[in-house]
């Protein structure tokens, strides 16, 4: 990156999304004891769609075509319907930290569905980062776990960095037809369907709810989804996807200094070493993806801009 670029990134809005990203975790648990895993879910991805609406209006947002209603289905219920819940329910007996930090994983489940099914050729030293993530991944497990209770909600928060990867893939095909925000838009709705059976439930949880439960549960439609969705455009809009991409490694780190300042959790040390080898694993295989990407023309930047852009339902 040259002078005038790093001049010119925009630290504020990336600053700004890492925090907003990472305030989801701490939100989720301290919304928890008076909401459900599925409750939470309904009401953020209500509020997403509730949002995006007037987009959908000011005809900002297109419509789907037929043939493609089913993967943007199947991309719903995994990245919104699967990941929301399985991270809320896992969060039931894991901290925020540890949570942020287990999901930052989530590259290593995305490279190995791509090898699987779309043919993506990581190399060996993508290889040995995504084994490097791995082992990070699986020590923040294993340590996190210091009884069966907690040790089940560390694979649970582990599956759903696997749905988000595999909704990452099942993605990346509609990118190429629509914006980020139509993705999101839709796979909400998609996603919303089937938490409508617990609407009543979460109703009843609304009314009964502690204030500061419920201010909780809107500011992970509002602060987390709507917020960072905007400092994360202006992001993209005002640098390149590998720099935008920084954010991603900061939003366990801002995870989990939330964490501690507002709910006085502490990780392990052990935890931690693993959190910090799965950022490492990660950084290590995105490299060589990095390089390949200065060579790209200016068409498949744009479009890696907006596969990156999708990680604003986080």
């Amino acid at each position: 990156m040259t002078t005038a670029q790093r001049a010119a990134t925009p630290w504020l809005p990336m600053a700004a999304t890492a925090v907003l990203w990472g305030s989801a975790f701490t939100a989720i648990h301290i919304a928890l004891p008076d909401y459900s895993p599925t409750s939470i879910a309904l009401l953020r991805i209500a509020i997403t769609v509730v949002l995006l609406l007037p987009c959908l209006l000011l005809k900002r947002i297109g419509p789907l075509r037929r043939a493609d209603a089913l993967r943007m289905a199947a991309f719903g219920l995994t990245g919104m319907t699967a990941y929301q819940v399985l991270l809320c329910a896992g969060e039931q007996s894991v901290d925020a930290g540890t949570a942020a930090m287990l999901i930052a994983a989530s590259p290593v489940f995305t490279t190995i569905l791509g090898m699987a099914f779309l043919g993506d050729r990581p190399g060996r030293q993508g290889l040995a980062g995504l084994g490097i993530a791995l082992c990070g991944a699986l020590m923040v497990a294993v340590t996190s776990g210091s009884g069966s209770g907690s040790l089940l909600g560390a694979l649970l928060v582990l599956l759903a960095a696997a749905a988000q990867a595999t909704s990452f893939a099942l993605q990346k095909p509609l990118l190429k037809k629509y914006s980020g925000a139509e993705c999101v838009f839709y796979g909400s709705l998609f996603g919303l369907l089937p938490l409508l059976v617990t609407a009543p439930g979460a109703v009843g949880q609304v009314a009964a709810a502690d204030g500061h439960r419920t201010l909780a549960v809107l500011w992970l439609g509002l602060g987390c989804t709507a917020m960072a969705f905007w400092t994360w455009s202006r992001t993209l809009r005002a640098t390149t996807a590998s720099t935008a991409s920084l954010v991603l490694y900061a939003v366990p780190v801002a995870a989990l200094g939330l964490d501690m300042v507002l709910l006085g959790n502490v990780p392990s040390a052990s935890a931690m070493l693993g959190g910090v080898l799965v950022l490492a694993g990660v950084a290590v295989a995105s490299v060589r993806r990095g390089v390949a990407r200065s060579s790209t023309n200016a068409r498949s930047e744009k479009r890696e801009r907006e596969l990156v852009g999708t990680s604003s339902r986080r």
